[in-house]
Protein backbone atom coordinates (compact mmCIF):
# COMPACT_ATOMS: atom_id res chain seq x y z
CA UNK A 1 0.00 0.00 0.00
CA UNK A 2 2.86 2.39 0.76
CA UNK A 3 4.18 2.19 -2.81
CA UNK A 4 0.82 3.35 -4.18
CA UNK A 5 1.03 6.59 -2.19
CA UNK A 6 4.70 7.07 -3.09
CA UNK A 7 3.96 6.50 -6.77
CA UNK A 8 0.94 8.84 -6.60
CA UNK A 9 3.00 11.54 -4.91
CA UNK A 10 5.81 11.30 -7.48
CA UNK A 11 3.38 11.44 -10.39
CA UNK A 12 1.22 14.26 -9.06
CA UNK A 13 3.13 16.12 -6.35
CA UNK A 14 2.60 19.50 -8.03
CA UNK A 15 -1.19 19.10 -8.11
CA UNK A 16 -1.34 17.55 -4.63
CA UNK A 17 0.81 20.18 -2.90
CA UNK A 18 -2.11 22.52 -2.10
CA UNK A 19 -4.43 19.77 -0.72
CA UNK A 20 -1.53 18.41 1.38
CA UNK A 21 -0.83 21.88 2.77
CA UNK A 22 -4.53 22.26 3.59
CA UNK A 23 -4.64 18.84 5.21
CA UNK A 24 -1.56 19.54 7.34
CA UNK A 25 -1.74 23.25 8.30
CA UNK A 26 1.50 23.11 10.31
CA UNK A 27 3.55 22.57 7.15
CA UNK A 28 5.39 25.38 5.40
CA UNK A 29 4.98 25.57 1.64
CA UNK A 30 8.74 26.03 1.19
CA UNK A 31 9.46 22.80 3.10
CA UNK A 32 6.96 20.85 1.00
CA UNK A 33 8.42 22.32 -2.19
CA UNK A 34 11.92 21.34 -1.02
CA UNK A 35 10.72 17.74 -0.58
CA UNK A 36 9.69 17.68 -4.24
CA UNK A 37 8.61 14.21 -5.35
CA UNK A 38 10.25 12.31 -2.44
CA UNK A 39 7.28 10.69 -0.66
CA UNK A 40 9.31 9.31 2.24
CA UNK A 41 10.77 12.76 2.91
CA UNK A 42 7.24 14.19 2.88
CA UNK A 43 6.05 11.64 5.44
CA UNK A 44 9.09 12.35 7.62
CA UNK A 45 8.52 16.13 7.35
CA UNK A 46 4.87 15.77 8.37
CA UNK A 47 5.85 13.52 11.28
CA UNK A 48 8.32 16.12 12.55
CA UNK A 49 5.82 18.98 12.25
CA UNK A 50 2.79 17.18 13.69
CA UNK A 51 4.23 14.55 16.04
CA UNK A 52 2.01 11.91 14.40
CA UNK A 53 3.10 8.39 13.53
CA UNK A 54 4.12 7.45 10.00
CA UNK A 55 1.06 5.19 9.76
CA UNK A 56 -1.30 8.06 10.65
CA UNK A 57 0.42 10.39 8.19
CA UNK A 58 0.26 7.83 5.37
CA UNK A 59 -3.43 7.17 6.08
CA UNK A 60 -4.25 10.87 5.89
CA UNK A 61 -2.20 11.25 2.71
CA UNK A 62 -4.08 8.30 1.23
CA UNK A 63 -7.34 10.04 2.12
CA UNK A 64 -6.12 13.24 0.40
CA UNK A 65 -5.08 11.31 -2.72
CA UNK A 66 -8.40 9.44 -2.81
CA UNK A 67 -10.36 12.65 -2.29
CA UNK A 68 -8.52 14.28 -5.19
CA UNK A 69 -9.30 11.26 -7.37
CA UNK A 70 -12.98 11.43 -6.39
CA UNK A 71 -13.07 15.16 -7.18
CA UNK A 72 -11.61 14.51 -10.61
CA UNK A 73 -8.68 16.79 -9.89
CA UNK A 74 -5.92 14.21 -10.14
CA UNK A 75 -4.69 15.56 -13.45
CA UNK A 76 -4.36 19.17 -14.53
CA UNK A 77 -6.87 20.33 -17.13
CA UNK A 78 -5.57 20.71 -20.66
CA UNK A 79 -6.49 24.39 -20.61
CA UNK A 80 -8.40 26.88 -18.51
CA UNK A 81 -11.77 25.91 -20.04
CA UNK A 82 -11.64 22.21 -19.14
CA UNK A 83 -11.66 20.69 -15.68
CA UNK A 84 -12.17 22.55 -12.45
CA UNK A 85 -11.31 26.25 -12.39
CA UNK A 86 -9.54 27.96 -9.54
CA UNK A 87 -11.57 29.90 -7.00
CA UNK A 88 -11.15 31.68 -3.70
CA UNK A 89 -12.46 28.50 -2.05
CA UNK A 90 -8.91 27.13 -2.43
CA UNK A 91 -7.52 29.83 -0.14
CA UNK A 92 -5.56 28.57 2.85
CA UNK A 93 -6.28 30.83 5.80
CA UNK A 94 -3.20 30.78 7.97
CA UNK A 95 -2.46 32.06 11.46
CA UNK A 96 -4.24 35.01 13.01
CA UNK A 97 -7.82 34.25 12.01
CA UNK A 98 -10.52 32.48 13.99
CA UNK A 99 -12.43 29.65 12.31
CA UNK A 100 -15.65 31.61 12.78
CA UNK A 101 -14.25 34.42 10.59
CA UNK A 102 -13.60 32.22 7.56
CA UNK A 103 -17.03 32.65 5.89
CA UNK A 104 -16.82 36.43 6.18
CA UNK A 105 -13.26 36.42 4.82
CA UNK A 106 -14.32 34.29 1.86
CA UNK A 107 -17.27 36.61 1.12
CA UNK A 108 -15.00 39.65 1.17
CA UNK A 109 -12.49 38.04 -1.20
CA UNK A 110 -15.08 36.39 -3.49
CA UNK A 111 -14.58 39.07 -6.19
CA UNK A 112 -11.24 37.44 -7.01
CA UNK A 113 -13.07 34.42 -8.42
CA UNK A 114 -13.58 36.33 -11.68
CA UNK A 115 -9.80 36.56 -12.13
CA UNK A 116 -9.01 33.11 -10.76
CA UNK A 117 -11.46 31.10 -12.88
CA UNK A 118 -9.19 31.45 -15.91
CA UNK A 119 -6.64 29.17 -14.17
CA UNK A 120 -6.89 25.44 -13.46
CA UNK A 121 -7.52 24.76 -9.77
CA UNK A 122 -4.71 22.23 -9.59
CA UNK A 123 -2.13 24.88 -10.52
CA UNK A 124 -3.17 27.62 -8.08
CA UNK A 125 -1.96 28.10 -4.51
CA UNK A 126 -3.16 30.97 -2.29
CA UNK A 127 -2.75 31.84 1.34
CA UNK A 128 -3.91 34.60 3.68
CA UNK A 129 -2.22 35.55 6.94
CA UNK A 130 -2.29 38.37 9.47
CA UNK A 131 0.44 39.47 11.83
CA UNK A 132 0.05 41.60 14.95
CA UNK A 133 -3.72 41.29 14.79
CA UNK A 134 -5.74 44.11 16.39
CA UNK A 135 -2.70 46.33 16.95
CA UNK A 136 -1.51 49.44 15.16
CA UNK A 137 1.11 47.26 13.46
CA UNK A 138 -1.48 44.84 11.97
CA UNK A 139 -0.39 43.49 8.59
CA UNK A 140 -2.60 41.35 6.34
CA UNK A 141 -0.87 39.44 3.52
CA UNK A 142 -2.52 37.66 0.60
CA UNK A 143 -0.19 35.59 -1.56
CA UNK A 144 -1.07 33.84 -4.81
CA UNK A 145 0.94 31.50 -7.01
CA UNK A 146 -0.62 31.26 -10.44
CA UNK A 147 0.66 29.33 -13.46
CA UNK A 148 2.95 31.23 -15.82
CA UNK A 149 2.86 34.38 -13.66
CA UNK A 150 5.29 35.66 -11.06
CA UNK A 151 4.29 35.21 -7.42
CA UNK A 152 1.73 37.81 -6.40
CA UNK A 153 1.90 39.28 -2.91
CA UNK A 154 -0.38 41.99 -1.53
CA UNK A 155 -0.12 43.47 1.95
CA UNK A 156 -2.20 45.95 3.87
CA UNK A 157 -1.65 47.84 7.10
CA UNK A 158 -5.26 49.03 7.33
CA UNK A 159 -6.32 48.91 11.01
CA UNK A 160 -9.76 47.40 10.31
CA UNK A 161 -9.75 43.78 9.19
CA UNK A 162 -12.48 44.24 6.57
CA UNK A 163 -10.67 47.25 5.10
CA UNK A 164 -7.39 45.32 5.04
CA UNK A 165 -9.05 42.37 3.28
CA UNK A 166 -10.60 44.64 0.65
CA UNK A 167 -7.22 46.36 0.22
CA UNK A 168 -5.33 43.10 -0.47
CA UNK A 169 -8.19 41.84 -2.65
CA UNK A 170 -7.99 44.90 -4.89
CA UNK A 171 -4.19 44.76 -5.02
CA UNK A 172 -4.18 41.08 -6.05
CA UNK A 173 -6.86 41.84 -8.67
CA UNK A 174 -4.71 44.66 -10.06
CA UNK A 175 -1.51 42.59 -10.07
CA UNK A 176 -3.16 39.66 -11.87
CA UNK A 177 -4.61 42.02 -14.48
CA UNK A 178 -1.25 43.75 -15.00
CA UNK A 179 0.62 40.45 -15.31
CA UNK A 180 -1.90 39.06 -17.78
CA UNK A 181 -1.83 42.27 -19.84
CA UNK A 182 1.98 42.18 -19.82
CA UNK A 183 2.06 38.52 -20.95
CA UNK A 184 -0.32 39.26 -23.85
CA UNK A 185 2.04 41.74 -25.30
Amino acid sequence: MRTVEARAWRARFTQLRTPVLSGFPRLDRQDVEAVGDDFDALVHLIQRRTGRSATDVIEQLQHIFTQQDDDGTDAPPADGRNGRSASIAQLRIEFGFAESEHPRIMDTLRKLDRQLRRFPASAVDMELAVKDRDTTAQKVTLEARLPNLPRIVATSNEPGLRDALMDVREDVWRQIKEQLDRSRG
